[in-house]
């Protein structure tokens, strides 16, 4: 056995074990390491930092996804920004509306091992006819992109370290803000702790709020990150409130909704699940009364609360 230390900030973290590792491979961009771990089965870890885990993910992949395509009035073209695992992509293809989705991430290796070791967790969604596969930079590519290009926009990154900065800035938001169709497009994006790191929660949601008229958070713990975990929802016209409000919206409407655009039944973020998702938990408050939060430009790229991790 191995113990896997991650900190989620510098004074604080969690442990697990893993032991045989099934693939390990360097990339040009990174190391990738697929391991078996008693507790959470597969754990697939890039640079040494837990992406993806069997157990729980679905608290993960269905709060990132399934609220902004249920919210969308008809979501048919999807842009992923990342999500090398395939488990993004599993969701989306979920919603029979969906008529194309290009998936854009960097790492060709970590598609090679998500399609040979992940099957049983993405579902074989690399297979899917509707799937349009780009090999690049996530920003390169949302710059390169007309106008009016997608219904919804979803981005599962890494933290925002590094290279990876680029896509937490104002101007990069800006650029997907102008990708979207129309003010009622969404993206989807997650947007870090508000107890592991309240700082960085605040400037990914300071930047968004900058850019877009409405944003929402959804919160969920998520056990293979070890703490609560956010997911930041924007849009020029679409408000998710609406449909988490079960005064706005029965539970029974929502109920059909998912029904009817899904092709499955959700295993967490079902209907029931939606007004404690996006219930205002506390911490957000306190978060955005740190002086240190900021809206992260191109030109000032680095977060207040960065550590090595």
């Amino acid at each position: 056995m191995r113990t896997i230390i991650e900190h989620n900030n510098p004074h604080c973290g969690f442990f697990y074990e893993i032991g045989s590792v099934i693939v390990h491979r360097k990339s040009k961009w990174q190391d990738i390491e697929l391991a078996e771990s008693p507790e959470f089965g597969k754990v697939l870890l890039l640079d040494g930092i837990t992406q993806v885990g069997f157990k729980g993910e679905e608290r993960y992949h269905e709060t990132l996804v399934i609220p902004a395509m249920i919210a969308h009035p008809d979501a048919r073209k999807v842009l992923i920004i990342g999500g090398g695992d395939g488990c993004v992509l599993r969701e989306v293809l979920a919603f029979k509306g969906v008529r194309q989705v290009v998936m854009v991430d960097i790492d060709s290796e970590v598609i090679s091992i998500s399609k040979e070791y992940l099957t049983e967790l993405n579902k074989k969604a690399f297979e899917d006819s509707r799937l349009m596969l780009e090999i690049g930079d996530g920003r390169a590519f949302v710059e390169q992109c007309p106008d009016n290009s997608f219904d919804v926009v979803i981005m599962d990154m890494t933290d925002p370290f590094g290279p990876s900065e680029r896509l937490y800035s104002k101007e990069f938001f800006m650029q997907v803000q102008r990708i979207l169709k129309g003010p009622e497009g969404i993206f989807a994006m997650h947007g870090e702790s508000t107890i592991a790191r309240p700082i960085g929660w605040a400037c990914i949601y300071r930047t968004l709020k900058d850019v877009f008229h409405i944003v929402r958070t959804a919160f969920a713990f998520v056990p293979m990150y070890g703490t609560l975990w956010s997911f930041q929802f924007s849009s020029d016209a679409t408000d998710l409130l609406t449909f988490s409000n079960p005064i706005i919206k029965s539970m029974d409407e929502l109920e059909a909704r998912i029904a009817e655009k899904r092709s499955e039944e959700p295993r967490f973020a079902k209907a029931a699940m939606w007004p404690s998702l996006f219930a205002k938990d506390p911490t957000a408050k306190a978060a955005l009364s740190f002086p240190q939060s900021c809206v992260i430009t191109d030109s000032e790229p680095h977060f207040p609360d960065a550590f090595e991790p």
